[in-house]
């Protein structure tokens, strides 16, 4: 290989680690150091005061947290929000992409009042819904009652039963309008040939949204469902304003549990090993998710 050929190649991969060089920082800066020192962090003692960290401790905080009822149980209860969160997510968003993807007169203003939850703050909506959930003069429970179901009012935020599905709701409807925004531009962006073609072969809307839209739509479902999984795992403010983690641990989440240990016991330690297994959940998942979709994706160009 000649000089000049190799000085020119040199040149290339220079200009353009020189364009990411700003990015790496960045990246370096807040997002992979302060996953290394969280993993450092965890394999040591220290309550959080001292300038310097406590003593070395290796795997100990992690058989802490083996250990730790309240662990397993928050860990139960943020697979449960993400399990029953992200379809109910996702499907609705998806129904409410397809009813406004149609030409409706009033779209702009349900387009709007769909998304207007999403850019409340989440604090309002917590206090809201406390007071819709109040056990004695709660909008809910008030409403059951003047329709002759007062047999059905309860203290929802009060019964470990209850508690969980309560805040999964509010959850809910608080983000389904985001989901509703990226899958109704990825609607919109579908190829209107393909879609026609569909209509002239003699396929009605069920068909066409089954084996026609569906299908397109798959790589951005998976990346809304993505989205929705990862919002999902690192709840926190909504479960520690309406809860606080009760009652008796029955809305307990790592992430709160993370706040408690770290802020309330000053188990810096334990507080980093859970942070350190929230990261590899979410990475897990999207690994996951994306080997999902490229077999899905190969299937179906064989």
């Amino acid at each position: 290989m000649s000089p000049a050929i190799v000085r020119q190649r040199w040149r290339r991969h220079a200009t353009g680690w020189a364009f990411v060089g700003p990015a790496l920082v960045v990246l370096a800066a807040f997002l992979l150091y302060p996953i290394a020192y969280s993993v450092w962090l965890s394999l040591h003692e220290w309550e959080g005061y001292s300038p310097q960290w406590g003593p070395f401790v290796g795997l100990e905080n992690y058989r802490a947290l083996a250990n730790d009822e309240v662990f397993w149980r928050a860990t139960w209860n943020s697979i449960v929000f993400v399990v029953v969160r992200t379809p109910l997510e996702v499907g609705l968003g998806f129904l409410l992409a397809l009813l406004l993807n149609r030409r409706l007169a009033a779209r702009p203003l349900l387009r709007t009042l769909f998304f207007v939850p999403v850019v409340m703050s989440l604090i309002v909506v917590t206090i809201i819904f406390q007071r819709v959930y109040e056990p004695n003069t709660g909008l809910l429970n008030t409403f059951l009652t003047a329709i002759g179901l007062g047999g059905w009012a309860h203290p929802w935020l009060g019964d470990p039963a209850t508690a969980l599905p309560a805040v999964i709701a509010v959850s809910v409807w608080k983000n389904v309008g985001f989901s509703l925004v990226i899958l109704l531009a990825g609607l919109q962006g579908l190829p209107q040939d393909v879609l026609e073609a569909a209509r002239v072969d003699g396929a009605n809307a069920w068909q066409l949204t089954l084996r026609m839209i569906t299908p397109l739509m798959r790589p951005i479902l998976a990346l809304t469902a993505l989205l929705s999984i990862i919002g999902g795992l690192k709840v926190f403010d909504l479960v520690f304003i309406m809860t606080r983690g009760g009652p008796t641990y029955s809305t307990e989440v790592l992430a709160t549990m993370l706040y408690r240990e770290a802020f309330e016991l000053n188990h810096m330690g334990v507080a980093s090993a859970i942070g350190v297994i929230l990261v590899v959940m979410v990475l897990s998942i999207a690994r996951v998710q994306a080997l999902m979709l490229r077999d899905s994706r190969e299937g179906g160009t064989a």
